[in-house]
């Protein structure tokens, strides 16, 4: 027997060597110098550089170094010696969590091994335990789609998992000869927890309760209590800094909802987040759309049959782990189970819901697996071992089906990675992969040698930055009206916008490509999934016909959909475009034909379809699930104003559900909303249908004839536009009068300051100052009808005339700055300063220049 025992330990560590160098093998295959997961990824890997140089934890991507608050700082100190290494590299940072994940294998086995010892040790009598079942549940943990995923991935959870397991494994394996080591050693770990994520509160709660109800247990409240003082100096760091706390977040959604609706909410999140940690046991669980749905090009094959058969299975594997930690209570067991319970108290509470927030406890349900199961097994069948081979044929057949398909998974995820890497820019043209593959690194190498190093952006992955080394601020474009995108343009001083490429329909708003009327956006680079577009001042204050057309989304939207059916990126972009075109009913049977699946864009825009076509109360039940589904929070605003909607149509008990009818007054409204939200060709269509029909008065067709006039406008034509004013009865509005002045003004000064300076050089500075207020009236018109950037060249060509004129100089340097063109506005200023030494606008203008200026430090 005593032979036996090193042999089975040889064997099975050989199989546990054999099963981590698989599981290496596979993790390499997915490498590659994309992030992925935005911001976090990115972040991590500039704090750490941050930390590396500054010694300080600030945003090194953000004009003036700002301190850094949103997540802690424990991913990043983990990555120091990569930043050290290889700075802002994806690949190394990704290798630094393979060697977390390949070390979180290693302790499941060993963490396994103590708990069967454990529950042997009574009955064993010198037996050697089998290690299969470990050999099982490590085998089955590396191959779960969910944790290769994450392996690969510059995020904190695998890191997590492993630093937590680490601590489960030093309280299980604690004796009276390495008491004082293991409590030193777990001090040590409780106090990098909080710092590695947030939720790890969870763990020290967990402790803390164990702890304290025995006095045997006392010395554990030592590194509970060093845990909660580390958490305590992160968050008074951060409300010292006036950062904006989820604590305060989490406390406001409370407030807000009041005490029933905030135990409603916290049920509905804690059946969501199960039904997350059922889809992370069982990978590809039919109905839901896992993390991993995006790396794949053929979308997902999921299991047969229904949602809540696997939901049952889900239920008896909790169980069952539950059993196996009550019988090893004294081990950990009931740490395990507290760990649990306090993680879905705080999800419940948590404003984001996303499946990878149950990951971490993924072990830990799986460590006390075989326990439970042999425990089980021995209370039911007792000593008979023809039920014991029942039980374990039982176990071992759905363990057997379950490796074949996360395997089957796992090497779709690595062919995918191959293809990107083997085919290069063919991968994109002809994959359409989803928006995760777009390559945002090489984007940022094209603008580090291609722009100046004071070259601000405006990016849709703030990943850019670890290449790009440029100032950058995060925008969600595809959220972002246009008018809020020009505020923070004015504000940040971009010249470039950074986005995924038009393969992601829905990632920005296209149309301004040609009718932004205060700003060129000129595509300047397209490769590998992202387009970047220049900022320029649009000087004509017209629209164009070049880069894009208004059906081209539905159009490439549909053979994307085509061609990948089953990929969900696909499906979103195209039910979003049916929605776009007011294809309502189409919309509605698109969704009807996916089946079970369930993802919150889809149920979202199902219900703004079913909205579409007046069927309110089905919309609100569709907006009410999607408040209630992972990842909500993103498009809470959408979902919420859908549910107003429907709550106002319900509440008018309007029993007509029919459309309503086409009216002059109707049509007027959708052009006046379509030309607010930039959409012109539509408002003018609109505008049409107005002066066209016999029913409309005479002041709805003025509106819509000043509407034609100001499209002509912006179509640059002046004869069409005047001809529309003209036929406007009512000239004495305000909006009318306006228009007619800008005409006016227009044609008046193009003769006055179109003569040739070399022609007639003594013409300097002899604009009469009745032209000079021509100009200045027309400068102002300009502004009011949102056109501000063809006020530069008429300013310019009256500086030229009238170089000395202070009053024309100040609106030309205030334009410069508006459009961040520093050099001229920098001159004009410094101009100004000569005339007006003490004046303090002047000042400001320049320090805010200086500011503008600043260079980053990479």
């Amino acid at each position: 027997m005593t032979n036996k025992l090193p042999t089975r330990n040889r064997l099975s560590r050989f199989a546990l060597i054999v099963i981590l160098f698989c599981f290496a093998g596979l993790a390499t295959a997915r490498l590659n110098e994309l992030y992925f997961f935005t911001p976090d990824s990115a972040d991590y890997v500039l704090m750490a550089r941050g930390l590396v140089d500054h010694l300080a934890y600030e945003q090194i991507d953000s004009p003036g170094t700002p301190p850094f608050t949103l997540r802690p700082p424990g991913m990043s100190l983990l990555l120091i010696p990569a930043a050290l290494i290889a700075p802002y590299q994806a690949i190394l940072a990704k290798v630094t969590v393979i060697l977390f994940a390949l070390l979180l294998l290693v302790l499941l086995y060993v963490y396994l091994c103590k708990l069967d010892d454990t529950a042997l040790a009574p009955s064993a009598e010198g037996s050697p335990p089998a290690r299969w079942p470990a050999l099982c549940i490590v085998l089955l943990l590396s191959t779960n789609p969910y944790f290769l995923l994450f392996s690969t991935l510059v995020m904190s959870e695998v890191p997590f998992m492993t630093l937590s397991l680490g601590i489960l494994y030093l309280i299980a394996s604690e004796t009276e000869q390495n008491k004082k080591r293991n409590l030193v050693l777990l001090t040590c770990l409780f106090l990098f927890l909080p710092l590695l994520r947030t939720i790890g509160i969870a763990l020290t709660l967990a402790l803390g309760i164990w702890a304290i109800t025995s006095r045997q247990r006392w010395r554990y409240l030592i590194p509970v209590v060093g845990s909660l003082v580390t958490l305590g100096l992160w968050i008074l760091r951060n409300s010292s800094l006036q950062s904006d706390l989820y604590s305060s977040l989490v406390l406001g959604n409370m407030k807000s909802a009041g005490l029933a609706g905030t135990l409603l909410s916290m049920v509905n999140r804690c059946l969501t987040h199960f039904q997350s940690l059922c889809e992370t046991l069982i990978p590809n669980l039919p109905g839901a759309v896992p993390a991993y749905e995006r790396f794949l090009l053929e979308g997902i094959n999921f299991l047969p049959g229904p949602p809540l058969v696997y939901s049952l299975a889900s239920l008896l594997v909790l169980a069952i782990s539950i059993y196996g930690m009550l019988q090893c209570r004294e081990r950990g067991g009931m740490v395990c189970l507290l760990y649990i319970v306090i993680t879905f108290g705080i999800l419940s509470v948590w404003p984001w819901m996303q499946p990878r927030f149950v990951l971490p406890l993924l072990p830990v349900i799986l460590a006390f697996l075989p326990v439970g199961l042999r425990s089980l097994m021995q209370r039911l069948a007792g000593t008979s071992a023809a039920t014991r081979k029942v039980f374990v044929s039982l176990a071992l057949i759905p363990m057997l089906v379950m490796l074949c398909i996360q395997t089957q998974t796992d090497v779709r995820l690595v062919s995918t990675n191959l293809q990107l890497i083997r085919n290069g820019e063919t991968f994109y043209q002809t994959q359409y992969p989803s928006s995760h593959f777009s390559n945002f690194v090489a984007a940022g190498n094209w603008i580090r040698e291609q722009t100046p190093p004071d070259a601000r952006l405006l990016t849709r992955r703030n990943d850019v930055a670890t290449t790009a080394h440029r100032f950058q601020r995060l925008v969600y474009f595809e959220k972002t009206p246009p008018a809020q995108l020009h505020e923070l343009i004015q504000a940040f001083g971009p010249q470039y916008l950074v986005s995924f490429d038009k393969n992601t329909i829905d990632a920005f708003p296209w149309h301004l490509l040609n009718d932004d009327l205060i700003y060129r956006l000129t595509p300047v680079y397209d490769k590998e999934g992202v387009t970047i577009l220049q900022v320029e001042p649009n000087y004509e204050g017209t629209i164009r016909n070049q880069y894009w057309q208004e059906n081209e989304g539905l159009t490439l939207a549909l053979t994307i959909q085509e061609k990948f059916p089953h990929r969900l990126s696909a499906q979103v972009a195209y039910l979003r475009q049916l929605l776009e075109a007011e294809q309502y009913e189409e919309g509605i049977s698109f969704v009807e034909q996916l089946g079970t699946v369930q993802d919150v864009h889809l149920t979202n825009f199902l219900g703004w379809a079913y909205a579409g076509n007046r069927q309110f109360q089905q919309a609100l039940d569709e907006f009410v699930k999607a408040s209630r589904m992972p990842g909500q929070v993103a498009i809470r605003g959408s979902i919420q104003r859908g549910i107003q909607l429907c709550q106002q149509q319900l509440a008018s008990k309007d029993d007509d559900q029919s459309p309503p009818a086409e009216t002059p007054q109707r049509n007027l409204q959708i052009a006046q909303a379509f030309w607010k939200l930039t959409y012109y060709r539509k408002a003018q269509r609109y505008a049409q249908k107005v002066v066209a029909a016999e029913k409309a008065t005479p002041d709805l067709r003025d509106q819509a004839h000043l509407i034609l006039a100001r499209f002509a406008l912006i179509n640059g034509q002046t004869e069409q536009a005047a001809e529309e004013l003209n036929q406007i009865q009512n000239r004495q509005t305000p909006e009318v009068k306006r228009v007619t002045e800008r005409l006016r003004l227009e044609k008046y000064l193009y003769e006055v300051l179109e003569l040739d300076l070399h022609d007639d050089p003594n013409k300097i500075d002899v604009i009469s100052r009745k032209n000079r207020i021509a100009v200045l009236e027309l400068v102002s018109l300009y502004e009011k009808e949102g056109i501000p950037g063809k006020a530069l060249p008429l300013l310019k060509k009256a500086h030229l005339r009238a170089p000395f004129n202070q009053e024309i100089l100040k609106r030309l340097a205030e334009l410069q700055l508006f459009y961040h063109l520093l050099p001229e506005a920098e001159t004009s200023y410094q101009i100004l300063k000569q005339f007006s030494p003490d004046d303090p606008d002047v000042d400001a203008a320049l320090k805010k220049i200086a500011d503008l200026k600043q260079l980053p430090q990479f």
